[in-house]
């Protein structure tokens, strides 16, 4: 009976600490490049496998440096998922998650893949108004400017004096399940305007968007809806990938631009507190260099703004 109960216990320990079984061997190389395509040596890599246990989610980790092709290999048992990162003093950190697509009875599928991970260099990082907003429209259906550097609305509505960014928002709500909520933005001045990105914030280099904001391309105005009702659920004219650049401030001379401020939003601009308002929120995260250039490369040691409440607060992405 002793020897029974021995067993046993030797099973159930060796289920506790031997992976899922559904862990197999996976292997992949990355390739690290920098923003011209061209390899990157010397640059501390790391691959993780990531892999289910009855204890928890562990990982089989392997770090190396890049070799002079900006290549590096690993290989390890894992349950589909890898996770992989990139650092090298002077560039932004870099991180990334691979799903492989099937497996076979040894290995995950596809066997090596080669994978790119761009490096983006640390150039000249600049102070900058960086701030997470959340704004609490006083009416609908009437333009409400508001002023991205004194960070409120504008008189009559707040202290603002510039109409950096220009909301009308407007609304039907039936009950809290069958709504419609539309939000127009616009501008003041005839080349302010915004430009549109898509680029996935949870994964890539640590900075987002290029570094210097396109010299033309920007639209006067655009709108946002968020609709809901009890058959189709909510429905969002915005993704998680939307992003911004946006001119604004800008000063006509003979006709042509002479100068402006150039910025951006990471993340998408956001209508909300549809139901539970007699109006709506606007909510994003804005990045506004005040110098007139078109560097967009945020220094968080130097935002202008100065120490923010932790809510407001906001880093490099």
């Amino acid at each position: 009976m002793k020897i029974v109960q021995i067993i046993s216990a030797l099973i159930l320990l060796a289920v506790l600490l031997v992976p899922h079984a559904s862990a197999q061997m996976a292997k992949a190389t990355l390739i690290v490049v920098n923003e011209n395509g061209l390899p990157v040596d010397d640059v501390d890599v790391g691959i993780g496998f990531e892999v289910n246990t009855f204890s928890g989610t562990k990982s089989n980790s392997s770090r190396g440096l890049t070799d002079m092709d900006g290549r590096f290999s690993a290989s390890g048992g894992c349950d589909g998922i890898m996770f992989y990162n990139a650092r090298k003093k002077d560039y932004y950190y870099s991180a990334y998650r691979y799903d492989f697509k099937t497996k076979n009875l040894i290995n995950w599928q596809p066997w090596n893949p080669e994978l790119k991970v761009v490096v983006r260099k640390i150039e000249n990082p600049v102070p900058m108004y960086a701030r997470m907003v959340r704004i609490d429209l006083p009416v609908l259906g009437e333009d409400i400017g508001y002023d991205l550097i004194a960070y409120d609305m504008v008189i009559p509505y707040g202290r603002g004096t510039h109409s950096d960014i220009i909301f009308n928002a407007t609304k039907r709500v039936k009950n809290k399940k069958n709504y419609e909520a539309y939000l127009k933005i616009s501008f003041a001045n005839q080349y302010d305007g915004v430009q549109f990105f898509q680029e996935n914030l949870l994964y890539g280099s640590d900075l987002k968007l290029p570094k210097v904001a396109p010299i033309s391309g920007y639209s006067d105005s655009w709108e946002l809806s968020k609709t809901r009702d009890s058959k189709n659920g909510v429905a969002l004219s915005f993704s998680a990938d939307d992003n911004y650049m946006f001119r604004v401030r800008s000063v006509e001379k003979d006709g042509k631009l002479e100068k402006a401020m150039y910025g951006k939003i990471l993340g998408p601009m956001k209508i909300g507190n549809i139901t539970r308002s007699e109006t709506a929120t606007v909510s994003f995260k804005y990045y506004l260099n005040p110098d007139y250039t078109r560097n967009l490369e945020f220094d968080p040691k130097r935002n202008l703004f100065g120490k923010l409440p932790p809510l407001e607060r906001v880093g490099i992405k």
